[in-house]
């Protein structure tokens, strides 16, 4: 690896962001592709004046970021980064996906009215034989089928979102600017196995391991507005979360 930029100590940005700047540039270019192998610490510090410790601080900043893979007693490589989404926040998946740095395009596969589960009319409070408006996507990361989404509103909803072109459509957006104030979501997720038509919207082999993500959106007076299912390949999303601890009376 030949040094593209130099590295400034006299500026407020710490080294090891500023070498982590370079590198994440690097990956973007295509300069660096999944699996290649990134050169030791040591030749790191090296190549950028720096000490060893910085170049430690940069490379664990990248594993937890995802952009790396450290092989235990191997070498360091530059991962097939998935899609990271942070639990707490309520993103539509359009939303949610602008924030990421990957090459991100939405397909839409249906959309209409039927006669919905069950479980989706006791999550809108329908009544039975009410017909809802549903839409269904697929979501691809860098040309790669990651995600399975099937939607439902009532059909008073689905009067303002029929015809929508739901490739580029921010449904999230679009019904704030309608009137409701989406307020909180309740969302449940699951380990499940693909099943024979999500294998072949994936492209993913059936039996393998999926994440399955049911959500109901709620306006701020408590109405369920929206209620949707995600099918997510488990090798390619993943969530995080920040945890805080609670001091303990009587802990110091």
């Amino acid at each position: 690896m030949e040094k593209k930029k130099d590295l400034y100590h006299n500026i407020n940005r710490p080294l090891y962001l500023q070498l982590k700047d370079i590198l994440i540039e690097q990956i973007k270019a295509g300069e660096l592709q999944p699996g290649d192998i990134i050169p030791g610490e040591r030749k790191l510090a090296e190549i950028y004046d720096i000490s060893r410790v910085t170049v430690r601080k940069c490379i664990a900043y990248m594993v937890e970021e995802g952009y790396l893979i450290r092989k235990q007693g191997k070498d360091t490589v530059i991962a097939d980064r998935k899609i990271n989404h942070r639990l707490g926040l309520l993103l539509g998946i359009a939303e949610e996906l602008s924030e990421t740095e990957q090459n991100v395009q939405i397909r839409e596969l249906r959309q209409g009215y039927t006669i919905p589960p069950t479980k989706v009319a006791d999550a809108l409070n329908l009544d039975e034989n009410i017909q809802v408006f549903f839409f269904d996507r697929i979501v691809y990361s860098e040309g790669k089928p990651v995600i399975l989404n099937y939607s439902y509103v009532s059909p008073r909803i689905g009067k303002m979102l029929e015809g929508m072109n739901f490739n580029t459509a921010r449904v999230f957006i679009h019904l704030e600017h309608c009137g409701y104030n989406l307020s909180y979501a309740e969302q449940n997720i699951t380990a499940g196995l693909c099943r024979k038509e999500e294998s072949q919207y994936l492209e993913y082999e059936q039996g393998q391991p999926v994440l399955i993500i049911t959500r109901t959106t709620y306006v701020e007076t408590g109405v369920p507005i929206l209620y949707e299912k995600s099918v997510y390949r488990g090798d390619a999303y993943q969530y995080s979360v920040k945890l805080y601890r609670k001091l303990q009376k009587g802990e110091n």
